[in-house]
């Protein structure tokens, strides 16, 4: 029975090391609605993108000729909603702020080996 333990020992598959799985990144996602005077949406669109970065998505809702204003709706990643409100403020003092949410997404982390 001896023999048996010692040859089962020798046997046995090496362990391998435990690793823990990466967790995955929370990042902030803010999703705003801004108008602005004007039907013309290239220089609002500059303005914004310089003022919030690469982490900016813009879609243009609605351009109304008649009452001369655009609206845009922006997804940013990576800022909270105070800092964009902050940030559009200043950029854009003539925008009106509309319908906002906060939430967090969940990124896979990149795998180190």
């Amino acid at each position: 029975m001896l023999q048996s333990v010692l040859l089962a020992r020798e046997t046995a598959l090496p362990r391998t090391q435990y690793k823990p799985r990466p967790q995955p990144a929370i990042v902030s996602f803010v999703t705003l609605d801004v108008t602005i005077p004007g039907t013309s949406s290239s220089q609002a669109r500059h303005v914004l993108h310089s003022a919030l970065g690469d982490g900016l998505r813009l879609y243009i809702v609605t351009v109304d000729k008649r009452h001369e204003y655009t609206t845009f709706r922006i997804e940013v990643t990576g800022r909270t909603l105070d800092e964009v409100i902050t940030v559009l403020t200043r950029a854009l003092g003539n925008a009106t702020l509309g319908r906002a949410a906060a939430s967090v997404i969940r990124r896979p982390a990149t795998r180190t080996s």
